[in-house]
């Protein structure tokens, strides 16, 4: 399969909605694009990952990788979004099975080096994770 799909959350103040991260693979010229609305923070999102891929050993495959955060008409702000791309893509790469990641929210920023920061807002995405009925 080629394609990855887990949950992120999306706050706007205090308020989180559920967001659905998707990857796709195809072999078409490879590359890396975040669409869904992203602000600059999470449309850079793609050169953290594919270091931090890379440094973990799991280098991102030479095809093209679509991302798409949905709803796309929900802004998608700073880097906390990482996590969950980088997840959808190992889904649709087949490292992660895709049974263990589908329903469960990833928050997180990741550094170059593959370890995973800590964000803003964890408590609300977290309250608001459980109202959408998420793991």
């Amino acid at each position: 399969m080629t394609l990855g799909s887990t949950h992120a959350i999306a706050l706007a103040g205090l308020e989180g909605r559920l967001v659905e991260v998707e990857a796709h693979l195809s072999n078409a010229l490879p590359g890396l694009i975040v669409s869904g609305l992203p602000d600059a923070a999470c449309r850079q999102a793609p050169e953290r990952i594919r270091a931090a891929a890379e440094s973990s050993g799991l280098p991102l495959p030479s095809r093209k990788i679509v991302v798409n955060l949905s709803p796309a008409a929900l802004p998608k702000n700073g880097t906390g979004f990482d996590l969950a791309i980088a997840v959808a893509i190992l889904a649709a790469m087949e490292v992660i099975p895709h049974r263990h990641v589908r329903e469960v929210v990833h928050l997180g920023e990741l550094g170059l080096d593959g370890a995973v920061r800590p964000v803003a807002g964890v408590l609300p995405s977290v309250v608001a994770a459980l109202r959408a009925g998420a793991r």
